[in-house]
Protein backbone atom coordinates (compact mmCIF):
# COMPACT_ATOMS: atom_id res chain seq x y z
CA UNK A 1 0.00 0.00 0.00
CA UNK A 2 2.60 2.53 0.79
CA UNK A 3 2.02 5.99 0.15
CA UNK A 4 -1.91 4.97 -0.80
CA UNK A 5 -2.51 4.28 2.48
CA UNK A 6 -1.53 7.55 3.40
CA UNK A 7 -4.18 9.06 1.58
CA UNK A 8 -7.08 11.21 2.54
CA UNK A 9 -9.28 9.69 0.00
CA UNK A 10 -8.59 6.64 -2.11
CA UNK A 11 -6.69 5.04 0.42
CA UNK A 12 -6.90 1.52 -1.43
CA UNK A 13 -6.85 3.06 -5.33
CA UNK A 14 -7.32 6.13 -7.27
CA UNK A 15 -8.60 4.94 -10.38
CA UNK A 16 -9.27 7.67 -13.28
CA UNK A 17 -12.40 7.48 -15.72
CA UNK A 18 -12.41 8.99 -18.73
CA UNK A 19 -16.21 9.22 -20.14
CA UNK A 20 -17.34 10.51 -23.46
CA UNK A 21 -18.69 14.49 -22.79
CA UNK A 22 -22.71 14.21 -22.39
CA UNK A 23 -22.33 10.67 -21.33
CA UNK A 24 -24.42 11.28 -17.43
CA UNK A 25 -24.23 7.09 -16.38
CA UNK A 26 -20.39 5.98 -15.94
CA UNK A 27 -19.74 8.60 -12.63
CA UNK A 28 -23.37 7.26 -10.87
CA UNK A 29 -22.80 3.30 -11.70
CA UNK A 30 -19.50 3.42 -10.48
CA UNK A 31 -20.07 5.47 -7.71
CA UNK A 32 -22.33 2.13 -6.51
CA UNK A 33 -19.86 -0.70 -8.12
CA UNK A 34 -16.56 0.41 -7.11
CA UNK A 35 -15.70 -0.45 -3.34
CA UNK A 36 -14.88 1.66 -0.09
CA UNK A 37 -11.39 3.43 0.08
CA UNK A 38 -11.13 3.37 -3.62
CA UNK A 39 -11.63 6.74 -5.28
CA UNK A 40 -12.61 7.32 -8.56
CA UNK A 41 -11.72 10.75 -10.55
CA UNK A 42 -12.98 11.40 -14.12
CA UNK A 43 -12.33 13.42 -17.18
CA UNK A 44 -14.33 13.80 -20.25
CA UNK A 45 -13.53 13.51 -24.03
CA UNK A 46 -14.66 15.48 -26.43
CA UNK A 47 -15.18 16.36 -30.16
CA UNK A 48 -17.81 17.40 -32.54
CA UNK A 49 -18.98 15.92 -35.66
CA UNK A 50 -21.00 13.26 -36.71
CA UNK A 51 -21.12 10.09 -34.20
CA UNK A 52 -18.94 7.45 -35.88
CA UNK A 53 -16.26 10.73 -36.11
CA UNK A 54 -16.53 11.38 -32.57
CA UNK A 55 -16.22 8.23 -31.21
CA UNK A 56 -13.15 7.71 -33.81
CA UNK A 57 -11.79 10.71 -31.96
CA UNK A 58 -12.42 10.09 -28.46
CA UNK A 59 -10.12 7.22 -28.77
CA UNK A 60 -7.44 8.66 -31.02
CA UNK A 61 -7.53 11.86 -28.88
CA UNK A 62 -6.63 9.61 -25.90
CA UNK A 63 -2.91 10.74 -25.62
CA UNK A 64 -4.79 14.84 -24.67
CA UNK A 65 -7.41 13.36 -22.68
CA UNK A 66 -4.78 11.85 -20.35
CA UNK A 67 -3.02 15.13 -20.37
CA UNK A 68 -5.95 16.32 -18.33
CA UNK A 69 -5.11 14.67 -15.60
CA UNK A 70 -1.45 16.08 -15.45
CA UNK A 71 0.06 14.74 -12.53
CA UNK A 72 -2.30 13.18 -10.63
CA UNK A 73 -0.95 9.91 -9.51
CA UNK A 74 -3.17 7.27 -10.58
CA UNK A 75 -3.42 3.41 -10.06
CA UNK A 76 -5.02 2.80 -13.55
CA UNK A 77 -7.52 4.24 -16.15
CA UNK A 78 -10.69 3.13 -17.81
CA UNK A 79 -11.77 4.24 -20.72
CA UNK A 80 -15.75 3.93 -20.64
CA UNK A 81 -16.69 4.17 -24.19
CA UNK A 82 -17.22 0.53 -26.13
CA UNK A 83 -18.57 2.29 -29.12
CA UNK A 84 -15.10 4.02 -29.81
CA UNK A 85 -13.45 0.23 -29.80
CA UNK A 86 -16.06 -1.40 -32.10
CA UNK A 87 -15.39 1.46 -35.16
CA UNK A 88 -11.33 1.47 -34.81
CA UNK A 89 -8.85 -0.41 -37.38
CA UNK A 90 -8.11 -3.64 -36.78
CA UNK A 91 -5.01 -3.74 -33.98
CA UNK A 92 -5.22 0.16 -33.71
CA UNK A 93 -6.61 -0.52 -30.03
CA UNK A 94 -4.27 -3.11 -28.81
CA UNK A 95 -1.15 -1.34 -30.45
CA UNK A 96 -2.37 2.57 -29.08
CA UNK A 97 -3.33 1.35 -25.45
CA UNK A 98 -0.03 -0.19 -25.01
CA UNK A 99 1.87 3.10 -26.32
CA UNK A 100 -0.51 5.16 -23.81
CA UNK A 101 0.65 3.32 -21.03
CA UNK A 102 4.18 3.15 -21.21
CA UNK A 103 3.66 7.64 -21.90
CA UNK A 104 2.04 7.95 -18.62
CA UNK A 105 2.70 5.12 -16.47
CA UNK A 106 -0.19 3.62 -15.32
CA UNK A 107 -2.79 0.81 -16.85
CA UNK A 108 -5.36 1.62 -19.43
CA UNK A 109 -8.60 -0.37 -20.37
CA UNK A 110 -10.47 -0.01 -22.25
CA UNK A 111 -14.45 -0.69 -21.40
CA UNK A 112 -14.23 -3.30 -24.79
CA UNK A 113 -11.01 -5.06 -23.52
CA UNK A 114 -13.05 -4.99 -20.04
CA UNK A 115 -15.88 -6.83 -21.41
CA UNK A 116 -13.53 -9.27 -23.29
CA UNK A 117 -11.42 -9.93 -19.68
CA UNK A 118 -14.71 -10.78 -18.08
CA UNK A 119 -15.92 -12.92 -20.48
CA UNK A 120 -12.73 -15.10 -20.41
CA UNK A 121 -13.13 -15.09 -16.27
CA UNK A 122 -16.67 -16.59 -16.76
CA UNK A 123 -15.92 -18.88 -19.31
CA UNK A 124 -18.29 -17.35 -21.29
CA UNK A 125 -18.05 -18.78 -24.99
CA UNK A 126 -21.52 -17.63 -26.91
CA UNK A 127 -22.75 -14.35 -26.19
CA UNK A 128 -26.20 -12.27 -26.15
CA UNK A 129 -25.61 -8.97 -26.91
CA UNK A 130 -27.64 -6.03 -25.61
CA UNK A 131 -27.15 -2.59 -26.56
CA UNK A 132 -28.76 0.82 -26.88
CA UNK A 133 -26.73 1.41 -30.35
CA UNK A 134 -28.46 2.00 -34.06
CA UNK A 135 -28.49 -0.40 -36.10
CA UNK A 136 -25.29 0.50 -38.23
CA UNK A 137 -23.63 0.48 -34.63
CA UNK A 138 -25.13 -2.88 -33.37
CA UNK A 139 -23.29 -4.53 -36.69
CA UNK A 140 -20.14 -2.91 -36.12
CA UNK A 141 -20.24 -4.40 -32.06
CA UNK A 142 -21.32 -7.90 -33.65
CA UNK A 143 -18.34 -8.11 -36.22
CA UNK A 144 -15.92 -7.04 -33.29
CA UNK A 145 -17.09 -9.57 -30.47
CA UNK A 146 -16.82 -12.16 -33.70
CA UNK A 147 -13.05 -11.08 -34.44
CA UNK A 148 -12.51 -11.79 -30.83
CA UNK A 149 -14.01 -15.10 -30.98
CA UNK A 150 -17.22 -15.40 -29.55
CA UNK A 151 -20.43 -17.05 -31.01
CA UNK A 152 -23.08 -14.28 -31.03
CA UNK A 153 -26.33 -16.42 -30.08
CA UNK A 154 -28.39 -13.51 -29.97
CA UNK A 155 -28.20 -9.50 -29.70
CA UNK A 156 -30.79 -6.82 -29.36
CA UNK A 157 -30.98 -3.06 -29.41
CA UNK A 158 -33.53 -1.33 -27.81
CA UNK A 159 -33.17 1.99 -30.13
CA UNK A 160 -32.42 0.69 -33.46
CA UNK A 161 -33.43 3.50 -35.68
CA UNK A 162 -31.69 6.24 -33.26
CA UNK A 163 -30.35 8.93 -35.39
CA UNK A 164 -27.69 10.83 -33.28
CA UNK A 165 -26.09 8.52 -30.10
CA UNK A 166 -26.31 11.11 -28.12
CA UNK A 167 -30.44 9.82 -27.29
CA UNK A 168 -28.82 6.84 -25.88
CA UNK A 169 -28.36 9.20 -22.44
CA UNK A 170 -32.35 9.25 -22.85
CA UNK A 171 -33.24 5.77 -22.76
CA UNK A 172 -34.95 5.12 -19.47
CA UNK A 173 -33.45 2.14 -18.03
CA UNK A 174 -36.08 0.99 -16.34
CA UNK A 175 -38.13 0.57 -20.16
CA UNK A 176 -34.67 -0.92 -21.69
CA UNK A 177 -34.83 -3.40 -18.90
CA UNK A 178 -38.16 -4.52 -19.50
CA UNK A 179 -38.31 -5.20 -22.96
CA UNK A 180 -34.45 -7.42 -22.76
CA UNK A 181 -36.79 -9.52 -20.06
CA UNK A 182 -39.35 -9.59 -23.06
CA UNK A 183 -36.81 -10.63 -25.63
CA UNK A 184 -35.02 -13.37 -23.78
CA UNK A 185 -37.81 -14.81 -23.03
CA UNK A 186 -38.41 -15.45 -26.64
CA UNK A 187 -34.66 -16.89 -27.47
CA UNK A 188 -34.69 -20.59 -27.27
CA UNK A 189 -30.67 -21.24 -27.64
CA UNK A 190 -28.52 -21.45 -24.64
CA UNK A 191 -25.76 -18.91 -23.92
CA UNK A 192 -22.87 -18.27 -21.50
CA UNK A 193 -23.98 -14.80 -20.83
CA UNK A 194 -25.28 -11.85 -21.64
CA UNK A 195 -23.49 -8.82 -22.18
CA UNK A 196 -24.84 -5.57 -22.05
CA UNK A 197 -22.54 -3.03 -24.06
CA UNK A 198 -22.74 1.01 -23.75
CA UNK A 199 -21.36 2.76 -20.73
CA UNK A 200 -24.60 5.36 -21.49
CA UNK A 201 -27.49 3.46 -21.01
CA UNK A 202 -28.72 3.31 -17.20
CA UNK A 203 -28.14 -0.86 -16.67
CA UNK A 204 -27.91 -2.19 -13.28
CA UNK A 205 -31.36 -2.67 -12.26
CA UNK A 206 -31.82 -4.81 -15.53
CA UNK A 207 -28.87 -7.08 -14.69
CA UNK A 208 -30.15 -7.60 -11.28
CA UNK A 209 -33.56 -8.48 -12.89
CA UNK A 210 -32.11 -10.25 -15.98
CA UNK A 211 -30.00 -12.51 -13.87
CA UNK A 212 -32.62 -13.99 -12.14
CA UNK A 213 -34.72 -14.38 -15.39
CA UNK A 214 -32.03 -16.06 -17.42
CA UNK A 215 -29.81 -17.81 -14.87
CA UNK A 216 -26.85 -17.05 -16.53
CA UNK A 217 -23.94 -13.89 -15.85
CA UNK A 218 -25.05 -10.59 -17.03
CA UNK A 219 -22.95 -7.19 -16.83
CA UNK A 220 -23.00 -4.26 -18.43
CA UNK A 221 -19.42 -2.10 -19.94
CA UNK A 222 -19.16 -0.08 -16.66
CA UNK A 223 -19.54 -3.48 -14.14
CA UNK A 224 -16.81 -5.08 -16.62
CA UNK A 225 -14.59 -1.56 -16.33
CA UNK A 226 -14.81 -1.24 -12.69
CA UNK A 227 -13.97 -5.50 -12.24
CA UNK A 228 -11.24 -4.69 -14.30
CA UNK A 229 -9.60 -1.73 -13.46
CA UNK A 230 -9.79 -3.18 -9.75
CA UNK A 231 -7.52 -5.91 -11.06
CA UNK A 232 -4.74 -3.92 -13.31
CA UNK A 233 -4.57 -1.67 -10.12
CA UNK A 234 -3.98 -5.08 -8.24
CA UNK A 235 -6.76 -4.05 -5.69
CA UNK A 236 -9.05 -6.52 -3.58
CA UNK A 237 -12.59 -6.17 -4.22
CA UNK A 238 -13.18 -5.80 -0.62
CA UNK A 239 -16.98 -5.13 -0.12
CA UNK A 240 -17.77 -5.85 -3.53
CA UNK A 241 -15.82 -9.04 -3.51
CA UNK A 242 -18.65 -11.34 -6.05
CA UNK A 243 -21.55 -13.18 -4.11
CA UNK A 244 -23.75 -15.79 -5.60
CA UNK A 245 -25.56 -14.43 -8.79
CA UNK A 246 -22.73 -11.60 -9.07
CA UNK A 247 -19.51 -13.73 -9.90
CA UNK A 248 -17.87 -10.15 -11.05
CA UNK A 249 -18.22 -7.85 -8.52
CA UNK A 250 -21.24 -7.90 -5.59
CA UNK A 251 -22.33 -6.21 -2.64
CA UNK A 252 -23.49 -3.00 -5.11
CA UNK A 253 -27.16 -4.01 -5.24
CA UNK A 254 -28.44 -2.91 -2.12
CA UNK A 255 -27.30 1.02 -2.70
CA UNK A 256 -28.97 0.71 -5.75
CA UNK A 257 -31.60 3.30 -4.06
CA UNK A 258 -28.73 5.95 -3.43
CA UNK A 259 -28.81 6.40 -7.69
Amino acid sequence: MGKQSERDYGRRARIGMITPQANPTVEPEMSVLLPAGVSMLTTRCTSQGEPRQRFLNYFRQLDQTLASFDTLPLDAVGFACTASSYLLDEGEEAAATKSLEAKFGYPLITASSAIDLALQFLQAERIALACPYPSWLLEDAQAYWRKQGYLIIDSISVQPEMGDTRAIYDVSGKEAGALMSRHYETVNEPFDAIVITGTGMPALRAICDLQEETGVPVFNSNLALAWACLRASCTEPGDRSPTPGFPLLGGWREHLSLL
